[in-house]
């Protein structure tokens, strides 16, 4: 239809229309290439930043809860630790003991996030409960190394690269892997990777179920982008400069051989990450499973908006898994 409207509008005139149609490609493409560096591309080489300009206004009456939470985190002396990647990264993690426990949890955050902003809520609970507790900056976030986020597909083995490390360093015999929105999402994908009898469970916390559909979702409610014409190309940039595809990662697929029980959390309120992936994960997951969903609960709001519930959820899910 807008080839036709062109057309007529330029009366045959084939030059005239050449430099429309090239005009509209060059255009398209220059779209490409702003999401692409808006999307993946690290900005700079920050620090941590747990708190940002908006995020009291955003959270609400939580944003007191979540400070606290994060103070109390921060207030902690950690072990640190720094891990080669498969792909010659440096990566940077903190390592709480817990006494003498030997069960540890390993906490991933979530896009552009760190650990004392997404676990401010659950923190002390994983604590007070008798768990080590790992927080990791993932790839491209915090002290660690890289330019390219790849919404979990190469996280997803620098999971696997945290686990080796940590039953080497420490041989905890216990281990429970636990990611929040786009940390959820690479537990979810570190599935597909043969993991160590040490891990007795996966916790995901409203995470997207593959790279392709969050990024289609969120290109099309923020930016009015069709999804369509827009991947092919984008993965054309994330294969050419982060050596990834945003094809490359399915928690539905990689969680039909997981043979280790999963449980899924997530708001029925979150309009970023809809909480039907979780769902959709969960039905395509082996048997134990188990999901805990919250009403009203906006992305990563869970724990918060139902606190009683989430715990129970988390105490029902570690007892079942230490006990088989």
């Amino acid at each position: 239809m807008v080839l036709y409207c062109t057309a007529k509008l330029f009366k045959g005139d084939k030059m005239s229309l050449l430099i429309v149609l090239v005009s509209l490609v060059v255009l398209f493409l220059l779209v490409v290439v702003v999401f692409f560096f808006y999307t993946f591309v690290r900005k700079g080489k920050e620090s941590r930043v747990v708190f940002k300009d908006g995020d009291e206004a955003y959270f609400g009456e939580y944003y007191k809860y979540i400070r606290d939470g994060a103070d109390y985190i921060m207030s902690r002396r950690f072990e640190e630790h720094r891990i080669k990647s498969f792909d010659g990264l440096t990566l940077y993690g903190r390592y709480l003991k817990n006494g003498d426990s030997n069960k540890t949890i390993m906490l991933f955050h979530g896009y552009r996030s760190c650990g004392e902003k997404d676990f401010s809520g659950s923190f002390k609970y994983y604590f007070d409960s008798g768990f080590n507790i790992l927080l990791v900056d993932q790839r491209c976030h915090g002290k660690s190394e890289g330019r390219i986020i790849s919404f979990g597909v190469k996280e997803s083995r620098d999971v696997i690269s945290w686990l080796d490390y940590m039953l080497e360093t420490y041989g905890n015999k216990e281990i429970f892997i636990v990611g929040l929105s786009m940390g959820a999402a690479t537990v979810l994908f570190s599935t597909r990777f043969k993991m160590p009898d040490n891990v007795k469970g996966i916790i995901a916390d409203c995470g997207f179920n593959s790279p392709e559909k969050i990024i289609r979702k969120v290109a099309k409610q923020n930016f009015s982008i069709n999804g369509f014409l827009l991947m092919p190309m984008l993965n054309v940039l994330c294969r050419l400069f982060g050596k990834f595809s945003v094809y490359d990662a399915c928690s539905e697929k990689a969680l039909k051989d997981f043979d280790r029980p999963v449980l899924f959390i997530h708001g029925k309120g979150d309009d970023f990450v809809p909480y039907e992936m979780s769902v959709s994960g969960f039905e395509a997951a082996n048997e134990p499973k188990f999901i805990c969903l919250v009403d009203g609960a906006m992305h990563g709001m869970s724990y918060l908006v139902d606190t009683p519930k989430v715990q129970k959820a988390f105490d029902d899910f570690i007892n079942f898994c230490e006990k088989r």
